[in-house]
């Protein structure tokens, strides 16, 4: 019997190579973590801080702290003082960040159209609760450890 989590694993790896390869772009595309912060900030109204993409994205403090870096050092973000408190710093991006978000969410709206091309809906929706049920699964077991 396969390994769940070798086939997960797996699947990820491939995305990522047909998403590079559809794209076609020389230059590199943020990485899905980065996608996902990119997000999270574009889609808010108000200030956002590094405190709050932790808390929305799971992500630890060290962890989001080095992705950040990466984007500030490739011009993606920037970090602003915050006016009434200098020791928290708003995360705002970068015109450049807003045209390789646009265009790596066309990328990923095609591998997603791909992705489930011929899969039926029943079955899509079943995929989606077994996916959910192993995240809860580790989110549960993580928080006895």
């Amino acid at each position: 019997m396969e390994k769940a989590i070798y086939q997960i694993k797996n699947l990820n790896h491939t995305i990522m190579r047909y998403c590079s390869k559809q794209c076609n772009i020389k230059e590199n595309l943020p990485t899905p973590a980065q996608m996902q912060i990119l997000h999270f900030i574009g889609s808010k109204k108000e200030k956002v801080y590094q405190r709050d993409i932790a808390k929305a994205l799971g992500l630890r403090r060290a962890t989001l702290s080095e992705i950040l870096k990466t984007m500030e050092r490739n011009e993606l973000i920037s970090k602003v003082a915050d006016k009434d408190d200098t020791r928290i710093k708003e995360i705002i991006l970068s015109e450049k960040a807003k045209q390789k978000f646009i265009s790596a969410k066309k990328s990923l709206e095609k591998t997603e159209e791909t992705i489930i091309q011929d899969i039926d809906s029943k079955d899509l929706e079943i995929f989606f609760k077994v996916i959910n049920k192993m995240k809860n699964n580790l989110e549960e077991r993580m928080k006895i450890c």
